[in-house]
């Protein structure tokens, strides 16, 4: 009798049960409603806990602002300037690095949330085996992301900015030696242009940052205690001279023509690729001068042309002339660079002519605008084609 089959007996090993779920249905994820309001609850988290965060900040700014130990200046100039040295670091400056980085964070944060739900988003429902009701959290999410990374990080290069500011502060403080300093050596000292350090001492001023302070009238010196300050006595009126001094305009006209001299003397004496960026100096410049000269209330706009760029100009060229006919790898090196930048000069004057032109040329537009809208009100326009020329004379 053959052994018998235990998978035929009814009585052997229980079969596996048929999978009867119909075909091309989705499988459901149950704990895909857990893990949405999972994230969205952290999501509220994170957004309560950087407004707290902004709310110390400003609390800490108007804490420093209220605090009133610096404006004593009855103490040695190297104590009140550390102190004021902690002041902007601890309430100002430090809350802006906090902002920066909580911004930088934040951003990055969010922003990989939104890239990973947008690419989520993008695989598609099946084949990540979801019903299509439940796969568009994705986007969703992804939408509610991308504008929080964006504004946190509008909120990071703010408060990089800021940071960057009082540091600046900082160290301009750090550089004066007394009550009373040039801000020239304080833009020498941390080699910062001398128009930003004015300026954004005078913001902090203006802003309370530095109580008790002010810059001189002149633009020329700060005041850390603003009682070692004594206003300029009024200038007296100029008494009229005989002789006139002359006015801007023949100035530039007088200059101008002796540079033109100038280069015409240059050529012929550093070489064929030098006469013609010299060549096309002298047109460039004479159209400049030109226009001066036709245009005086456009005068102001050459003040750097004239006071700088003609006078470091005829200085290169007499460097060039200087070197003589040495053919030394030094000096064909030097001949080489002034030549070079001759060709840059060049490029310059007509972009500056050009730009000069282009005024012109929109205020001429503007008033031949104005002039035909007048005449077409008065009724002064007619059809010159059709009254003088176009018409056959009937006899």
């Amino acid at each position: 009798m053959p052994p018998r089959n235990p998978y035929q007996d009814p009585d052997g090993p229980a079969q596996e049960q048929e999978n009867t779920s119909p075909r091309g249905s989705y499988t459901s994820i149950p704990d895909l409603d857990d893990a949405v309001s999972e994230i969205v609850q952290a999501g509220t988290q994170i957004g309560s806990g950087v407004l707290d965060g902004l709310a110390g900040v400003v609390q800490s700014v108007g804490d420093a602002i209220r605090s009133r130990g610096v404006e004593n200046k009855n103490v040695p100039f190297e104590t009140w300037r550390q102190r004021m040295d902690r002041k902007l670091k601890n309430s100002d400056q430090d809350g802006y690095l906090g902002m920066a980085v909580a911004g930088w964070i934040f951003a990055g944060g969010f922003g990989i949330a939104a890239l990973v739900m947008f690419i989520l988003a993008m695989v598609g429902p099946q084949a990540m085996g979801m019903l299509p009701e439940e796969h568009v959290v994705f986007p969703v999410l992804a939408a509610c992301f991308a504008p929080m990374a964006v504004g946190f990080s509008v909120m990071g290069v703010f408060g990089v900015r800021l940071w960057g500011r009082y540091n600046r502060l900082r160290g301009y403080l750090r550089a004066v030696r007394d009550w009373t300093w040039d801000i020239s050596a304080i833009a020498r000292d941390t080699m910062q242009p001398q128009d930003r350090v004015r300026e954004e001492l005078q913001k902090a001023i203006a802003d309370g940052k530095i109580p008790g302070a002010l810059v001189s009238s002149d633009g020329k010196t700060l005041y850390l205690n603003d009682a070692l300050y004594t206003p300029p006595a009024p200038q007296p009126e100029p008494v009229p001279q005989d002789k006139p001094e002359p006015v801007p305009a023949d100035s530039l006209r007088r200059e101008g023509v002796d540079f033109l001299n100038y280069l015409r003397a240059c050529r012929g004496r550093l070489g064929e690729t030098a006469d013609e960026e010299i060549i096309a100096m002298q047109k460039t410049c004479g159209a400049i001068l030109g226009f001066a000269h036709n245009h005086p209330d456009q005068q102001p706009r050459l003040r750097r042309f004239r006071e700088y760029y003609l006078p470091t100009t005829r200085k290169l060229l007499d460097t060039a002339l200087g070197l003589g006919d040495t053919d030394a790898a030094a000096a064909d090196k030097i001949r080489g660079e002034i030549t070079g930048i001759l060709h840059t000069l060049n490029l310059a004057y007509t972009k500056l002519y050009e730009t000069l032109l282009q005024d012109v040329s929109l205020d001429v537009s503007t008033e031949i605008d104005t002039l035909e809208t007048m005449l077409r009100q008065d009724g002064l326009t007619h059809d010159f084609g059709q009254d003088f020329g176009t018409g056959t004379k009937t006899v």
